[in-house]
């Protein structure tokens, strides 16, 4: 059940209201996050049904926020006024420039009394604190079926030889290009003789994809441990003594002195750009590893970090909750990794010392996607589920709950798919992408 509903004027306040949404997701509540691009009929009943469901009411005042709600059919007028009628814990999170009107709209004239945050760009984790503290829910664990995993695990999932990963990886790269693409831009497009680590580099295609065909590179290290996928890449791509990928294991004991002895082979004293994608969640000790990393950046080089958190997925309309238990599934399978370390990866990184520390994306959603990019976002997520139960099927014979998973999941798997691709179907997948400062 969700125990806060989050609403706001889309025009000056989605960005604001995502982001709020996101950190109380992190923290451990059940907010719900008004979509307005799925307001229809039967969503219409379902707001209702959840404002009252709430405990708290966080409403996204940004300037002239209130300014159409003098409409009777104005949506954000509904909302609020159906969590007055409901005597909602109402909580006005306002934005500078953002200022009551003078004149109290109809049925809104206790509104601006309302205990309420003003929201700081500079000081943002300690208004979400302040927030936190008005706020009558608790936190509280998602809706779950099954018994998660507890603990890290360190998790080799990827090998060459695994031609259904490979093609799988092959589609989430082109797929996430829109959503990691502006970053490196961000970060590298003025840089020049770029030397680079990239961690975790599959076969290689990543990297220079995104990275080594780009920009202005003076040298790339890239470290995996499957060594197939390490030959495969030095011979597609290696350039003696500049482009080089070598077989590692990122937690091995020794991997800081492998790592000196690397770069003093090919004359590198530290790296301009630290790259790790999808790497984080298949570690038992990813601090050790950012630790051991940032000394070999140099001050004022980057580290960027693509990773996954399964707390931000959402699906909508999901009633029988089939989309939800295949996220359960996925959060207990051994094979799939620690997927919740999207939320672990800015306490990781401020523990090591890093600095401008930015969670530049969040979440990849269905809006606005064509039924190709649907297609590859379901095959991305959906896909190696399937493939993963199966593993885990191998593993533990007489699991009855690993067999009850896999048969129900191969039964269903057809009628999901179509129903992802329906045009009022909205799926979010918790992606983040952080970037960091020595």
């Amino acid at each position: 059940m969700y125990n806060i509903f989050i609403s706001y004027r889309r025009e000056g306040g989605y960005e604001l209201a995502r982001l709020v949404y996101e950190h109380l997701l992190l923290e451990g509540y059940n907010p719900f996050f008004d979509i307005e691009e799925l307001r229809n009929g039967d969503f219409n009943v379902k707001l209702y049904d959840t404002i009252e469901e709430c405990d708290d009411f966080v409403l996204i005042l940004n300037k002239n926020a209130l300014d159409r709600c003098e409409n009777e059919k104005d949506w954000l007028r509904l909302e609020i006024s159906h969590a007055i009628e409901h005597d909602k814990n109402i909580i006005p999170f306002m934005v500078n420039g953002f200022e009551w009107p003078k004149v109290p709209i109809p049925g809104f004239e206790k509104l601006s009394k309302y205990n309420g945050v003003v929201f700081s760009k500079d000081y943002f984790q300690a208004t979400i604190d302040k927030l936190k503290s008005m706020l009558r829910s608790k936190t509280k664990k998602l809706i779950n079926n099954t018994k998660q995993k507890e603990h890290r695990l360190s998790n080799q999932y990827f090998s060459l030889d695994d031609k259904k990963e490979v093609k799988r990886l092959k589609i989430q790269q082109k797929l996430l290009e829109t959503f990691d693409r502006p970053i490196y831009d961000k970060v590298l497009l003025n840089m020049n003789n770029i030397k680079v680590l990239d961690v975790g580099s599959n076969n290689g295609d990543f990297i220079m994809d995104r990275i080594g065909n780009v920009y202005d590179v003076e040298k790339i290290v890239g470290l995996e441990y499957d060594n197939k996928a390490v030959e495969y890449a030095n011979k597609k791509y290696g350039i003696d003594n500049k482009i080089v990928f070598y077989n590692l294991n990122v937690e091995d004991e020794d991997l800081g002195e492998q790592l000196e002895t690397i770069m003093e082979n090919i004359s590198i004293e530290s790296f301009d750009v630290i790259n790790i994608s999808m790497v984080i969640l298949h570690l038992k000790n990813p601090y050790k590893l950012l630790r051991e990393l940032k000394t070999k950046l140099k001050p004022g080089g980057f580290i960027i970090i693509k990773d996954i958190d399964d707390g931000l997925n959402l699906a909508y309309p999901d009633e029988n909750r089939e989309f939800e238990r295949v996220v359960n599934i996925c959060g207990k399978n051994e094979t799939a990794g620690h997927r919740k370390s999207g939320r672990e990866i800015y306490t990781y990184l401020k523990r090591c010392g890093y600095k401008d520390i930015v969670l530049e994306k969040s979440g990849l959603s269905t809006i606005g996607m064509d039924n190709d990019e649907r297609s590859a976002l379901f095959h991305t997520y959906f896909s190696f589920i399937l493939e993963d139960l199966k593993i885990m099927r191998e593993r533990y014979p007489n699991n009855q709950d690993v067999y009850n998973d896999l048969k129900w999941y191969e039964s269903i798997y057809d009628d999901l798919e179509i129903k992802f691709q329906e045009e009022s179907f909205y799926f979010n997948l918790g992606f983040v992408l952080f970037t960091a400062k020595k």
